[in-house]
């Protein structure tokens, strides 16, 4: 009988330990990636809490897209970071798709929250005004996240609702007053004014001779 080889007991040794694995764990490797879906909010049945649409009735206006993770339906909504306020409530002021103001909102968050930028996460101290963020709310709740995907008691608490006023409108320019519109279209040229005074030359030309034969 051959003698193994240390490759042979290696590839025997790997075998027995998958063997032994319990079964949770194999099932746990076989588990497709969570789906996510991403869909207009126009496109998605979505159930809002009575109590956050009755204290804050623009917050539907203001959804830009709806994300599914894991079965649960997340509200996204993007938001101008106003300020961080001494009891650790966030300020920022809310935008709709169109890009009109829907309110000014204040958020007491859980104090380890971040938010997404460009791909890195920031707490709320290091952002400066105006800056552009995002934010979610979980169907079904009374509460706003800085990302999907958190458990109930990570969720913030809104604390207070304001109206912006609207940025009035650019009234349109008067228009400028046609000074021309009266006078008649000039559509021959000056040619008919040659001809009348030519007229004129013969008519005194006539007059003219009838004086010298008088």
């Amino acid at each position: 009988m051959k003698t193994m080889t240390p490759r042979l007991i290696a590839l025997m040794v790997g075998l027995a330990c998958a063997s032994g694995l319990p079964a949770q764990d194999l099932k746990t490797r076989q588990l497709a990636p969570t789906e996510t879906r991403v869909l207009s909010c126009g496109q998605v049945d979505m159930a809002w809490n009575v109590e956050l649409i009755t204290q804050y009735p623009r917050i539907p206006e203001a959804c830009f897209e709806v994300i599914t993770n894991n079965d649960i339906k997340w509200a996204r909504f993007e938001a101008d970071f106003v300020r961080l306020d001494r009891d650790g409530s966030v300020v920022a002021d809310f935008y709709g798709p169109s890009g009109a103001k829907m309110g000014r909102y204040t958020v007491l968050n859980d104090p380890g929250d971040q938010v997404t930028l460009d791909g890195r996460k920031y707490p709320f101290s290091a952002l400066s005004s105006g800056q552009r963020i995002n934010l979610y709310v979980p169907e079904g709740a009374a509460a706003l996240t800085t990302q999907i995907g958190l458990p109930p008691e990570r969720y913030g608490r809104f604390v207070r609702y304001e109206e912006l006023p609207q940025e009035p409108r650019m009234a349109d320019p008067a228009p400028t007053p046609n000074y021309y519109a009266a006078q008649l279209p000039n559509t021959a040229g000056p040619l008919p004014w040659f001809a009348v005074a030519g007229f004129g030359a013969l008519l005194g030309g006539l007059g003219l001779r009838l004086r010298k034969r008088g």
